[in-house]
């Protein structure tokens, strides 16, 4: 028979436990609220998803390219607020200034990194790669806004377009292929780091595919602002074409002393070599008029193509005074990904972490509207090289980003067959 005594000290044993089961459940990352787990960023009471942004605000970097980029991720979303949001779920952004420095980037992901579902946007190579990780560790997917090939081999950064390595190998196609020169005199320029390496092993795999003249290979330190030795040292080898892996800064002084030296072949710039803004400069804009850039994507104001009405109208809705810019397309259609991610992991109920880059991994292939060509992903390095395409476009001041597509939207024979 039970006793009243007996049932009196289970109730004190119970009730002695109940801090220590409290105590476990605070403790948790998780939480779960009508069926759906949610991890840090995500506050299930409020319906809101939390995200950061890891970008240059500051220095050389900031205008050209880390501020359009940003405001192009949050005119997407933006756009999905006012439509309902996630099921229901609006997202909002943790911004901070990382002024393009892997050291800054790191101390800016560990004041955020407890508050953020994930990454929306970090800008560059060497940042991105500062924090990769410490983002491993915490299981945070990252969305990079840099086309570097190593992202293929890490599985939580996400790679949105096609990899800098087969723009190089596209570019010289184009010249073999397309144009039909045949061993032509060629060169590369590129920065002395992650970014510039991977410009330089795409230029070697298309010396030996394409069998170009290889005249030279000069590179210059991230933080140089004179090089003269550099160009007369292309202008020595007789390069007709030359490659640049350069940023927009270090394009607008190399091609300015090219010319002071009386040299001028002809320039191909990687995609992020180029931004709208160096037509602003009187004496540069009829030099660099003459360069192709090599990127993707339509052209900015292509309403033929369906994203492109919404991101115009997006763009002029949320941020009324960004001038027409590829890199605010960048970072608009770069936020395809990141919803498409959200709204799986959603539909399967979790968006922790994990379940984020369960359903990343299971995405197969993303629209991005037309503004880019769609991305496909999967689990392997080569599955997570999203394209392989490129357009070579011709700069030219009279196109409202600067820049008019010469060529069709191709892949080349290098890079159909790169393995990662």
């Amino acid at each position: 028979m039970v006793t009243k005594r007996f049932l009196f000290t289970c109730i004190l044993i119970l009730l002695a436990g109940l801090p220590i089961l409290a105590g476990c459940a605070g403790s948790s990352t998780g939480s779960t609220t009508g069926g759906l787990k949610a991890g840090p960023g995500v506050d299930l009471n409020k319906k809101t998803i939390t995200l950061g942004i890891l970008s240059p605000y500051s220095g050389p970097v900031a205008g050209p390219v880390g501020i359009p980029i940003a405001n192009g991720v949050k005119a997407f979303f933006y756009h999905v607020n006012d439509h309902g949001g996630i099921n229901g779920f609006k997202v909002q952004f943790i911004e901070q200034d990382t002024q393009y420095s892997p050291q800054l980037e790191v101390q800016k992901y560990n004041q955020i990194r407890n508050q953020v579902l994930m990454i929306a946007d970090s800008l560059g190579t060497q940042p991105t790669f500062a924090i990769k990780d410490l983002a491993a560790a915490d299981h945070m997917l990252v969305s990079a806004a840099t086309l570097s090939s190593a992202l293929a081999r890490e599985k939580y950064l996400i790679l949105v377009g096609t990899p800098y390595r087969l723009q190089v190998e596209n570019a010289f196609d184009y010249i073999v292929n397309k144009l039909g020169v045949k061993n032509p005199d060629t060169a590369i320029i590129y920065q002395n780091d992650d970014y510039g390496q991977d410009g330089l092993t795409g230029y070697r795999e298309a010396v030996s595919v394409y069998h170009l003249h290889d005249v030279a290979q000069v590179s210059f330190a991230v933080n140089d602002t004179d090089f003269t030795a550099q160009v007369a040292q292309l202008k020595a080898s007789g390069a007709k074409y030359v490659f640049m892996t350069t940023l927009p800064t270090a394009t607008a002084t190399i091609i300015a002393t090219a010319y002071k030296l009386g040299y001028n072949p002809q320039w191909i710039l990687q995609s992020p070599a180029f931004s709208i803004q160096l037509l602003a400069v009187p004496a540069l804009k009829p030099l660099i008029s003459r360069a192709w850039v090599v990127s993707q994507g339509a052209a900015w104001g292509d309403t033929s193509v369906p994203g492109m009405k919404q991101m115009l109208e997006d763009q002029a809705k949320y941020f009324p005074k960004q001038q027409p810019d590829g890199y605010f397309e960048f970072g608009y259609a770069e936020s395809y990904v990141t919803y498409a991610i959200l709204k799986k992991a959603m539909e399967n109920g979790d968006l922790t972490r994990d379940g984020l880059f369960r359903a990343f991994e299971s995405l197969q292939s993303v629209d991005m509207g037309g503004l880019l060509p769609p991305a496909h992903y999967g689990s392997t390095p080569d599955q997570r090289v999203p394209t392989r395409d490129s357009v070579i476009y011709q700069v030219d001041a009279t196109q409202p980003a600067g820049v008019k597509p010469i060529s069709p939207d191709f892949t080349g024979v290098a890079a159909s067959q790169s393995h990662f």
